[in-house]
């Protein structure tokens, strides 16, 4: 079960059997945010606090918008949730902590996890330059690639893929987007339960040295309940430093080219908003779902390689716990 679960089960509140389904951003190691799980049974609710792991698979259909230029969007068809915790130590989805501080409604801990913004590079298509195809048809008259000049014969710039434009725009230059590495970032995290909703906060950052910047998330959740279900509303923020934009979203002078300039990041806030949901179905299966919009900062929306302000996700499908 995840931190929220175990927390909750632990709790004196007069919710105590509440748990959190945070779907699809365990698997792209969104920090401190996973696929929580209760253990029900038939007539009872609470979750099972006696083992000290749990083994989940979620099946169903997903998808979470790449804000990337010519980039694919990610599809989640299977959600993976995998805990273990022990007196002090824990592993949940991807976060490894020890729990120094831990009370019926409050825990603290260390924490180490990774950044997500390097799953996107993943899904740019073909190593691109990261343009759009009308863009490149823009720069493409710009330099004068029409009229046959430099356009095989019978052929015009419409009538060109992307990658024949990047081709002829391009020639003899990689002009692929530079690729970016995983960050461990390593922190603190506290999260609060109580019958008027629940609170998370961490603060991260770079022990890999990748991009040495820093991250701090802060959100509030609040469930309704009914016998076998719950909704639970979530809102947050995440504030990313200037380092951690700068490398993930910036462009630096060696990556720069025409239609794609330099760009230096700046720090900013992400915004945050959820709705999650999850149906018990008998012992060992539930229905589930999630649906929820961030907001990107400026400092993210201003970078030439970024053409979407908002990054929309989705999950419906089956959960079953071993």
């Amino acid at each position: 079960m995840s931190r929220y679960s175990r927390l909750r089960a632990l709790s004196t509140a007069r919710y105590p059997w509440v748990v959190r389904v945070l779907l699809m951003l365990a698997v792209l190691w969104m920090p401190g945010l996973s696929l929580a799980q209760e253990s029900t049974t038939a007539g009872a609710g609470e979750a099972d606090t006696s083992r000290p792991w749990t083994l989940g698979i979620a099946l169903g259909q997903g998808r979470r918008s790449n804000p990337f230029v010519a980039s694919d969007d990610l599809d989640l068809n299977a959600v993976v949730d995998a805990a273990w915790y022990g007196e002090r130590f824990f592993f949940d989805n991807g976060d490894l902590g020890y729990t120094f501080n831990e009370t019926s409604r409050f825990s603290a801990s260390a924490l180490l996890t990774f950044d997500n913004e390097r799953n996107y590079f993943s899904y740019l298509n073909n190593g691109s330059s990261g343009l759009d195809i009308f863009s490149l048809r823009a720069i493409a008259e710009e330099k004068g690639f029409t009229g046959g000049v430099g356009v095989a014969s019978g052929e015009d710039l419409d009538s060109l893929t992307t990658t024949e434009l990047e081709d002829l725009i391009y020639q003899n230059i990689d002009s692929s987007l530079p690729d970016r590495d995983f960050a461990a970032n390593g922190g603190v995290e506290v999260v609060y339960i109580s019958p008027w909703g629940d609170l998370q906060a961490q603060f991260l950052t770079d022990v890999s040295s990748t991009h040495d910047g820093e991250s701090a998330f802060v959100s509030y959740s609040y469930p309704w309940l009914l016998q076998r279900s719950e909704i639970s509303f979530t809102i947050g923020a995440e504030w990313k430093s200037r380092e951690l934009v700068d490398y993930y979203y910036g462009v630096r002078k060696e990556d720069s080219l025409d239609g794609r300039p330099i760009y230096r990041g700046s720090a900013g806030t992400n915004a945050v908003v959820r709705m999650s949901a999850s149906h018990s179905l008998s012992e060992h299966w539930k229905l589930v779902g999630m649906v929820e919009r961030e907001y990107l900062s400026s400092a993210i929306r201003r970078s030439p390689i970024i053409n979407e302000s908002r990054i929309s996700s989705f999950f419906l499908g089956l959960h079953y716990q071993f």
